[in-house]
Order: C-alpha cells, then sequence, then structure tokens
C-alpha cells in the first residue's frame, strides 16, 4: 500500500523544522523553576549547580521535598506540628545556602508505600500554585535505579506535569473546573544516564558542596569522595571545571513523541 501526501516543503526545510523538534530545550528565559526531590539532598546532589545558576541569575527557584524522615526521627514522631526533623532541618539549611525558596514537605515517608497516582496528586497542587515553567526531578527510567522512592517519585512528577493542565482534574469542584491549571514548558531530569544537556557549573560548584555539606547526617567521608569523582568523571568528558548533565524535554516531547531528544 502506497500513501502520497501534499508537499511538505523543501529538503533543506524540512530538516530544519526536523531538527527543531527534536532538540531539547534550553533554560533561557525562565523566570520560576520547581526542584522535586525524593528525600533530603536529592537536589543537591543532581542539580544543585543548576538550582544555584538559575536562582544566581534572579530566577525564582523552588524546591519540594516527598519522602522524609517524619517518622524514623524520634524526636519528631508525635510532634508534627511544632518541630521539625533532622532531615528537614538539613534541607531548609541547602535551601539557603542555594538561594532557592521552600515549596514544601509532602509529607511521605522513606520508602514510602503510596502509588505514583497518589503521591502525583499531592504534586499537582504544588504546580499549579507556584506555575513553574520547569520542573526538575530524577529520572525514574534510569537503568541502574533500585530505589522505589525514587522511581516512584520521577513517574509521579511525569505524570503530575500531564495532569496540572486539565481543569477536571482530579475532580471537579462544587460542579466547576478548577482555574488554576497550569502547563509546565520543559521537564528536567537529573540522575540520568541519557542526558542530552550539559550544564556548566564552574562558578556556582563552591555553593553546590555547601549545600550537600549542610546535609550532614547523610554524608559520609566515602560518600563524599564518590560523589566528588562522579563530579570530576563529569567535567572530564565535559571539558570544563564542574559540570552537570541532565535531560531536558519540552511540552510537546512528552507525550507521543517517538523520537529521543538528543
Amino acid at each position: 500500500m502506497q500513501i502520497h501526501h501534499g508537499d511538505i516543503g523543501d529538503n533543506g526545510q524540512l530538516q530544519e523544522v526536523v531538527a527543531r523538534l527534536l532538540a531539547p530545550p534550553t533554560l533561557e528565559g525562565i523566570e520560576r523553576a520547581l526542584f522535586i526531590q525524593p528525600h533530603p539532598d536529592d537536589n543537591q546532589i543532581g542539580a544543585g549547580g543548576i538550582m544555584a545558576a538559575l536562582a544566581a541569575d534572579g530566577v525564582e527557584v523552588y524546591e519540594l521535598t516527598v519522602c522524609d524522615d517524619r517518622f524514623a526521627d524520634p524526636q519528631y514522631i508525635g510532634k508534627e506540628n511544632s518541630v521539625r526533623t533532622i532531615r528537614q532541618r538539613e534541607t531548609l539549611a541547602a535551601q539557603k545556602t542555594l538561594g532557592a525558596r521552600d515549596a514544601g514537605f509532602l509529607g511521605f515517608a522513606d520508602k514510602t508505600h503510596a502509588t505514583v497516582d497518589e503521591i502525583a496528586d499531592a504534586i499537582v497542587p504544588v504546580i499549579r500554585r507556584i506555575r513553574p515553567q520547569v520542573v526538575f526531578t530524577v529520572d525514574p527510567a534510569l537503568e541502574n535505579e533500585c530505589h522505589s522512592d525514587h522511581i516512584k517519585v520521577g513517574q509521579a512528577v511525569k505524570k503530575s506535569i500531564m495532569d496540572a493542565p486539565f481543569g477536571f482534574y482530579p475532580s471537579f469542584i462544587d460542579g466547576h473546573l478548577h482555574e488554576d491549571v497550569w502547563q509546565v514548558s520543559i521537564l528536567g531530569l537529573y540522575f540520568t544516564d541519557r542526558p542530552n544537556t550539559t550544564i556548566d557549573i564552574s562558578e556556582v560548584y563552591a555553593k553546590k558542596q555547601e549545600a550537600i555539606l549542610c546535609h550532614r547526617s547523610q554524608m559520609s567521608e566515602e560518600l563524599l569522595m564518590l560523589l566528588k569523582v562522579q563530579d570530576q568523571v563529569i567535567a572530564q568528558r565535559c571539558g570544563c571545571p564542574a559540570a552537570e548533565r541532565v535531560k531536558l524535554l519540552s511540552a510537546h516531547q512528552l507525550h507521543c513523541f517517538p523520537f529521543p531528544v538528543e
């Protein structure tokens, strides 16, 4: 069977359109960015340089934490409304270091039994409230990833980005559509083995390191050495003193898009 369509322009024009279609988006002109982490410290380790660089450029940078130690910290249990957990305090300190703003703690436990849908439904109102152009989170498709929180949160963020623009989701309000719907323009994935964008963070690398050290309860000498080696490997491959590699996808590349974005 042969199917012929009308003229779509000369070959040069077609190649130009295809190149734009397949290219990753850029972060130029971003006004608000939301970084959603499974646990305290994930954003700092995976994208702390990007957070600091955007904040230094005047972008409103927000951080949302999905899981924390509220059900594991003895000083917190039973006092939920009056104290912060150890990791919550560390998170707020790291945000201050990077120039980020707190978007809250969603209240799920480490190794949560919550479903992807439950986590996504908790994220949607935050996206609608902050109205970010770009949302960053962990890549749930990282081949080596075995942590269920990372897999579920990454999937939940992807789902919430698709759900946030629909006024009927998650349900009507007194018979009316939601009026605070919001379309995220760019999804950014860190901790990814399929990056398509390299961002030079040399000027803010010291801030990233300082923010990571805010998470003292998690940082052993062995882990710090491992993170430093990882950073060195990325820098050598990128040819700059310090860099972070992420996968950026535009809104039109998030649904029914069968081509790799490289």
